[in-house]
């Protein structure tokens, strides 16, 4: 019998995901319109763990720290995160993001400043705003927490320029952000994270991956949230692109008069 690949690939997830729990929220950005929405989670808050990389991206292009995608270059010293191999090397803000290295991040919100940091939250009304975790671990399964609604929010009024921000902090941040072109030229953008859960329910990993699917003037943010023991963590991005295939978003015309 056949079966389309989406739904394969669904059917695949859940067999190799047992006890994971989904959310995911996506909406028109134009109109507010929600696309989808299922899960238990969506207005729940929890560290927005590397996703948090877009707002600090922002913060950084604005307050010129970061120039480009290539600048600075700053260098691993001994003592900073290297949870992984690829974490030792010099990071630019684009390997940043790729790589997801948090000690970029770290040396960034020391370089912005606590008092800095504070008003761009309260600008951006990012999630609870709570920085008591710290300059350099708040949003690590610490104090600041954000919910896939308000994930999705941030998002759309990112993508529409309506955070106060320079225009060229919004083109950087895309510019790092760009992961593929899917089915019929959209573009995807996106940022995926990963942490522990706070919460004693048997769930104690969280996934993320958020971000939006953008052609010509149309754009669609989403947010993806993964709960299990244990994440397969090479599935969250497979996994949006099959539930974006299956909403057939991409397939219809949005341009016609």
């Amino acid at each position: 019998m056949f079966r389309p690949i989406a739904s394969i690939f669904a059917l695949f997830f859940c067999l190799t995901m047992v006890n994971a729990e989904e959310t995911f929220i996506m909406i028109n950005g134009l109109t507010n319109e929600h696309i989808v929405e299922f899960g238990p989670h969506s207005t729940e808050q929890v560290s927005p763990c590397s996703t948090f990389k877009i707002p600090l991206s922002l913060m950084g292009f604005d307050s010129k720290i970061l120039q480009d995608a290539t600048t600075p270059t700053w260098n691993f010293q001994e003592g900073y995160v290297d949870f992984l191999e690829s974490w030792k090397s010099p990071q630019t803000p684009l390997s940043w993001m790729k790589l997801s290295c948090v000690w970029y991040s770290q040396v960034l919100t020391t370089e912005l400043g606590l008092d800095n940091f504070r008003i761009y939250l309260a600008a951006f009304n990012y999630g609870n705003q709570d920085v008591s975790g710290g300059l350099t671990q708040a949003w690590l399964a610490s104090s600041l927490k954000i919910s896939p609604q308000e994930q999705v929010g941030f998002l759309q009024q990112m993508v529409q320029g309506k955070l106060p921000v320079s225009s060229y902090a919004l083109e950087m941040t895309k510019t790092i952000m760009r992961i593929d072109v899917l089915d019929n030229g959209w573009t995807l953008y996106g940022k995926t994270g990963w942490g522990g859960s706070t919460k004693p329910d048997g769930i104690n990993e969280i996934g993320w991956f958020i971000g939006w699917i953008e052609k010509n003037a149309s754009f669609f943010p989403f947010a993806y949230q993964v709960r299990s023991p244990k994440i397969d963590l090479a599935q969250r991005v497979p996994r949006v692109k099959a539930l974006l295939r299956e909403s057939h978003i991409m397939t219809k015309d949005l341009f016609r008069n």
